[in-house]
């Protein structure tokens, strides 16, 4: 037996415009995805047979069989069947496999059994991406266990056959996870926040400082087939302007990194008084065009799917007025086709957080303080908390 643990980080949309249907049936998307530090846990476990040659022969022959799937989840309601993105995904991961020239000869590795353990802790049907990244962990967990070194654009192609997000969860894991292979980690397209167009697979990494967030699941789940049916019908008054999203964050990017190496060495401060006021003066100056910036970042900060989500339903019109109404939130906005409502939090204390926090605890929702992730190390989530 052989095993891996990996983290499935959930996401959010900070971004997300919609066009008009193509011709395969689904529709044009313009979003920003974002990796956030809440995160489900994915055990992969693998059986093999010790004897290679039995199995190549029945490979030669053409008898393959797939293997046992057993999957067990923490949350009672999770399917653990066929129904489960994480069944499709080892049987779509070892179909490429076995198709794959360079590793004939080796056969003998497809497992008999396979394992998965889900540790849930994004919430489910939230647009937040858990499902897509339970999938893409299998992927990962297995191109890891079985050795296959595929390469990133591979996997990814390999997640779009199972849903439009898994492609940015196998870049975001790839990032993040010191438990996946490093040539994927060190891969140009790993990364925690990216764009995408097309169908949604179509990706392009993006810089994005870290942004502490509330996320507030509603006690209900919205089709995503529905609301992307909807939204057709909807009128679209305001539109995100993605380029210039993406050339503020970038920008933000590095103004956050220069001030960090600015004020790294607090000694400087202490020990010579002028250059510490310098210094000091310095940051204010930057803490200004920082501000700034982020109010230019938070007008193009729009999901148009909230013209449909959001304009149909009064809890999440109250639930979002709610969070645009209190001192600790700088933006809100909806995730995904929904029904997450999130909020950017300025610089508020815990205390004050943890008030908000209760407050909208009410009628089942589900209230989480997490934060936007900026990738600047790995194994983030060996490094620091899950969220509150």
């Amino acid at each position: 037996m052989k095993t891996i643990t990996l983290a499935s980080y959930g996401k959010v949309n900070i971004s997300l415009d919609v066009g008009e249907v193509m011709a395969n049936g689904y529709h044009f998307v313009d979003m920003i995805m974002c990796q956030i530090l809440l995160h489900d846990i994915v055990q992969i476990s693998i059986f093999q047979n010790d004897e290679a040659s039995n199995v190549d022969a029945h490979v030669r022959s053409g008898n393959i069989a797939m293997p046992q799937i057993e999957i067990s989840a923490n949350w009672p309601f999770v399917p653990c069947d066929e129904r489960n993105i994480c069944h499709g995904a080892v049987v779509r991961f070892l179909e490429k496999f076995i198709k794959t020239d360079r590793l004939k000869g080796k056969y003998h590795k497809i497992p008999y059994r396979v394992e998965i353990v889900l540790k849930k802790r994004v919430p489910v049907g939230a647009g937040l991406g858990g499902g897509s990244g339970n999938a893409a962990a299998v992927i990962h967990g297995l191109n890891a266990l079985l050795g296959t070194h595929f390469s990133m654009r591979e996997l990814m192609k390999l997640g779009a056959e199972l849903g439009a997000d898994v492609p940015f969860a196998v870049m975001n894991q790839a990032k993040s996870c010191k438990s996946v292979p490093s040539y994927l980690r060190n891969d140009k397209l790993a990364c925690v926040c990216a764009r995408a167009t097309g169908i949604g697979t179509e990706l392009s990494p993006v810089k994005m400082p870290p942004r502490d967030v509330i996320l507030v699941k509603p006690p209900f789940s919205v089709s995503t087939r529905d609301v992307y049916k909807g939204i057709d019908s909807c009128v679209i008054e305001k539109r995100p302007n993605n380029d210039e999203l993406v050339s503020i964050l970038e920008e933000l990017a590095q103004i956050d990194l220069g001030t960090e190496a600015d004020i790294h060495d607090k000694t400087i401060l202490t020990g010579h008084t002028k250059l510490g006021k310098k210094l000091i003066n310095h940051k204010l100056g930057i803490d200004k065009k920082s501000d700034e910036l982020w109010d230019e970042a938070y007008e193009q900060m729009i999901n148009v799917l909230e013209n449909y989500t959001v304009q149909n339903s009064k809890f999440l019109q109250r639930l979002k007025q709610k969070l645009e109404g209190a001192r600790e939130t700088r933006h809100t906005m909806m995730s995904g086709s929904g029904p997450t409502i999130f909020a950017i939090l300025n610089d508020a204390n815990r205390k004050k957080i943890y008030y908000l926090k209760n407050k909208l605890k009410f009628k089942g929702n589900d209230v989480i303080v997490t934060e936007i992730l900026d990738g600047r190390s790995s194994g983030i989530a060996k490094k620091k908390k899950r969220g509150l």
